[in-house]
């Protein structure tokens, strides 16, 4: 072999580009020292049994890995920040995932706290149950159960400005208490008179309205 070849084996065997192009099937085209090289295979977080896909993006700085330095079968290791896709943080305590749609992964190592931002709309779906262990939950927005909506350790609230709405049957099984009014079919039960009351075992008329 020259010392010319020798050399040229030994620069490819490490190199640094750029990604050019995509096949999100696992291929990439790197442009590195002028050179645009042929559909490659690149690193992802795992490729077995668990799986991950995570198609690079154009303008990705890259390191291409040349067996014996034939850059034709390289494989192509993804990840250097650089000025057009830079770090999301510059912290050290946390770790952050960004996403091109501007949705963001937010953890905080010394306080706990992780923040998920940015998506439109989620799904987390379980055959079997799905269980959340936290002393206290907070939902800001409108919360629909399809299902048989089921409490154990009492409920309390308030009715907000439009009050609360029941639609349908309902069945109580113990001791009901009320502070305020209670109206049915537009007679208040602890105000209402009823019309001839009579002394004796007769029956009264009707409640009045």
């Amino acid at each position: 072999m020259q010392p010319n070849e020798a050399m040229r084996l030994i620069a490819n065997l490490i190199k640094e580009g750029v990604i050019e192009a995509v096949d999100p099937k696992g291929f990439v085209r790197v442009r590195h020292g002028g050179i645009l090289s042929d559909w490659l295979g690149y690193f992802v977080p795992a490729a077995g049994g668990v799986s991950v896909h995570r198609p690079p993006s154009i303008g990705e700085r890259c390191i291409m890995l040349s067996p014996s330095g034939e850059t034709a079968n390289a494989v192509v290791l993804c990840g250097l920040a650089s000025a057009a896709h830079p770090s999301p943080s510059a912290s050290a305590e946390e770790t952050v995932v960004v996403f091109p749609d501007g949705a963001r992964i937010e953890y905080h190592h010394s306080s706990g706290f992780m923040n998920i931002s940015g998506i439109q709309s989620g799904k987390v779906q379980a055959a079997q149950s799905l269980t959340f262990d936290t002393p206290q939950s907070t939902f800001t927005g409108q919360v629909t159960a399809q299902g048989l909506f089921t409490y154990q350790a009492g409920m309390s609230g308030t009715g907000g400005g439009a009050g609360t709405v029941i639609q349908g049957a309902i069945n109580h099984n113990g001791t009901l208490t009320n502070t305020g009014k209670i109206s049915s079919n537009g007679v208040l039960l602890d105000e209402h008179k009823h019309t001839g009351v009579l002394a004796g075992g007769a029956s009264t008329g009707a409640p009045e309205k």
